[in-house]
């Protein structure tokens, strides 16, 4: 999921030379004092800047030591089952939906078949752990600090997580059945992970990275940007999730004659306003295939079923984010010529239709802003589809249809092509990668 970032800035480097400078003069009376205390701060470890939260008593120098454990360990499958089991029975966590599917994505057969997967996948080969793992997470989507540590446990890799200060009910829910999860199970476990809060500070930043075999950068373009002015080891590689744009593409026709259409309207306001429309998967515009009479008709009566849905699911808006709203919609009027389609009573789902030369650009604004298209075939996507563009939610358009398109035209972009409701769904091939494959290493013996 696109996670736009906290941009992690820093403070450079210690200036250079003033050491030197301080050496060719004699020190007067007192001074030594001072000059030794120069001397410590240039040479102090950047790290002790960090605070681990949890496991609570975590020495970062005894994590760097730590040998990784071998790819689906049985003490990580323990762990990972513990806590599946602690977030599923947690009474507040019922009332956040993206808790409760993190839930059932780490139970016992949720894993079971990411194992067999991954065995299947190179069987003439020794899978092997890459060794530490520096994840940096989002400040905006709770749970994917959670996904991307569940899965390099499960590499076998040593892991330490940067998560972000802010923080909310969601966010203390999940610590807090993390943390419970972490103090039952075995100390082999609590060995491989350190989730740790630092200030902006490149000098840290740069530590982690020296030290790291891989690191896992979510959080957008300018978060990506600003972790790679920190240097990995030559040996080390990376996994960066940077801006994401997503769509729904749904066939006039088979809308129209959708029996299910309050259903589908519910899975596509899920999809939409969880993340206050902020995840990398949520649906930035709504396409419809087929003549200009069905688009029309179908484009009518989905709003008006996505509008009744809103306003049932009752997510949260912010005074702030319902400006931003009308403002977008006045601005796209002006500048571009947009055709504004309207909004429920309460300002949950506003929507717009602009030319569609606008088609994959910067999104106006969130928490429930639409743009509406109308094109004739899948082909009528290609002069818009970048390298940015990731979950297509796709309705009444055949699996064939689709590859076909992809085949032919060989897009840059779409890394998923998934049903109403599976936007947000998260799997270990993400964004195009298989995330198990890249957090592990191949050894192959002839």
């Amino acid at each position: 999921m696109r996670a736009h970032g906290q941009d992690v800035r820093g403070a450079g480097p210690p200036a250079q030379g003033r050491g030197a400078r301080m050496q060719r003069h004699l020190c007067p009376a007192g001074s030594a004092g001072r000059r030794r205390m120069s001397h410590e701060a240039v040479t102090a470890n950047p790290l002790d800047a960090v605070s681990v939260v949890l496991p609570q008593g975590t020495s970062l120098a005894e994590l760097f030591a730590r040998t990784p454990a071998p790819p689906f360990a049985p003490d990580a499958l323990s762990f990972m089952e513990s806590f599946s089991r602690r977030l599923l029975r947690d009474p507040a966590v019922r009332q956040y939906p993206e808790l409760v599917a993190l839930g059932f994505w780490a139970r016992a057969a949720s894993i079971k078949r990411l194992n067999t997967r991954f065995a299947e996948a190179y069987p003439e080969a020794v899978r092997l752990a890459r060794g530490l793992a520096f994840h940096v997470a989002p400040s905006n989507v709770d749970t994917i600090f959670v996904y991307s540590l569940l899965l390099s446990l499960l590499a076998g890799n040593v892991n330490v997580i940067r998560v972000s200060s802010r923080g909310g009910d969601q966010a203390d829910a999940l610590m807090r059945v993390l943390s419970g999860a972490l103090e039952e199970t075995e100390d082999s476990v609590r060995a491989r992970i350190a989730i740790i809060r630092y200030a902006h500070d490149r000098t840290v930043t740069d530590a982690l990275c020296a030290r790291c075999h891989i690191r896992v950068v979510w959080g957008g373009d300018a978060t990506v940007s600003t972790i790679r002015q920190s240097p990995l080891a030559p040996a080390g590689t990376e996994l960066v999730f940077p801006n994401k744009y997503s769509v729904s593409v749904f066939d006039a026709a088979a809308w129209l004659a959708a029996d299910d259409k309050a259903a589908v309207a519910k899975d596509f306001v899920n999809d939409s306003l969880w993340f206050g429309q902020a995840a990398c998967s949520s649906p930035r515009a709504v396409i419809w295939r087929g003549d200009e009479e069905a688009t029309n008709a179908a484009s009518a009566s989905f709003w008006a079923e996505v509008r009744g849905a809103a306003l049932a699911a009752n997510f949260p808006l912010e005074g702030a984010d319902a400006v931003a709203k009308l403002l977008a919609e006045q601005t796209a009027a002006i500048e571009v010529g947009a055709e504004v389609v309207g909004g429920s009573a309460d300002n949950h789902v506003r929507v717009i239709r602009p030319p569609l030369s606008r088609l994959g650009g910067a999104p106006l604004a969130s928490a429930g802003f639409f743009e509406d298209y109308r094109i004739g075939g899948l082909a009528d996507l290609l002069p818009h589809i970048a390298e940015n563009w990731q979950t297509v939610t796709s309705f009444g358009i055949a699996r064939e249809d689709w590859a076909g398109f992809l085949g032919q035209h060989q897009p840059r972009g779409i890394a998923r092509i998934v049903k109403p409701g599976h936007a947000l769904n998260f799997d270990s091939l993400w964004d195009g990668v298989d995330l198990l494959a890249q957090m592990t290493r191949l050894v192959v013996i002839e």
